[in-house]
């Protein structure tokens, strides 16, 4: 089975954003849709313009990957600046009296100031969540081992040995003996998180504990670790050097 199969949380909560803000909009007719569009026509408007922003945003955050939430907010004009302009056609269509540069300089900036708003309430609440420094411990009770402290992110019942990280957009989806569950976090995180654990970064996407890893593959001129959940991982160039070295290849 290849290591790229994603969960079906992921999908489940877009379709199910989709559906909420789109039966919402249609409902409220904000912007003058209440008054000029009949009730399909609303569902038909605004199922379309949410379709469009939450395709553009996932394409946005895929993008920027592993990326500074400074370049984050930098990149929101642009993304701002391709909305604004395509809904501002889509309009030119649907509302006669649509056009001009005041109504996409107002488009413009609803759309600039709503990414905004939600990138920095983004970042805001990633960074809460992040641990912050260790607890002092007293001096007969020995500090919690990294691998214990990281999975404390993951639910009760998926805590198990961990066996491999995959990053999936701005999530990271973390495989233990017990099952797998979805965090919001960078790998690049979980592995300065993880400074200490019999592991190892395989791949830009990938990391895996050197316990879980069953054998070599290579095939097709690329090389695959066969971990013990029977996924295989692949091996990049840039990374394969250090999976030689510690012995996996």
């Amino acid at each position: 089975m290849s290591s790229t199969h994603r969960e079906w949380g992921l999908p489940a909560r877009v379709i199910a954003a989709w559906i909420l803000f789109t039966v919402f909009a249609a409902a409220a007719g904000p912007f003058g849709t209440l008054e000029s569009l009949s009730p399909g026509g609303r569902i038909a408007y605004w199922g379309g313009t949410v379709a469009l922003g939450i395709g553009l945003t996932l394409l946005r955050l895929h993008l920027l990957r592993g990326v500074s939430w400074a370049v984050r907010l930098a990149a929101q004009l642009p993304y701002s600046l391709a909305v604004a302009g395509t809904v501002h056609v889509l309009n030119l269509f649907v509302f006669p009296g649509w056009g001009g540069w005041t109504d996409f300089l107002y488009l413009f900036g609803v759309v600039l100031l709503t990414v905004t708003v939600i990138t920095v309430a983004a970042m805001v609440w990633t960074r809460g969540a992040a641990p912050g420094p260790a607890a002092a411990q007293p001096h007969d009770v020995p500090p919690e081992p990294p691998e214990a402290q990281f999975l404390r992110r993951l639910p009760s019942d998926r805590r198990g040995p961990l066996i491999r990280l995959e990053a999936q957009d701005h999530y990271l989806n973390v495989v233990t003996g017990a099952g797998a569950a979805l965090i919001l976090m960078r790998i690049s995180d979980a592995e300065a998180e993880l400074a200490g654990v019999e592991g190892l970064r395989v791949h830009r996407s990938h990391w895996v504990a050197r316990a879980a890893v069953r054998h070599h593959l290579r095939r097709d001129g690329r090389d695959f670790l066969v971990l013990r959940d029977g996924v295989e991982v692949p091996v990049s160039r840039s990374c394969r050097p250090a999976v030689v070295a510690a012995g996996l290849i």
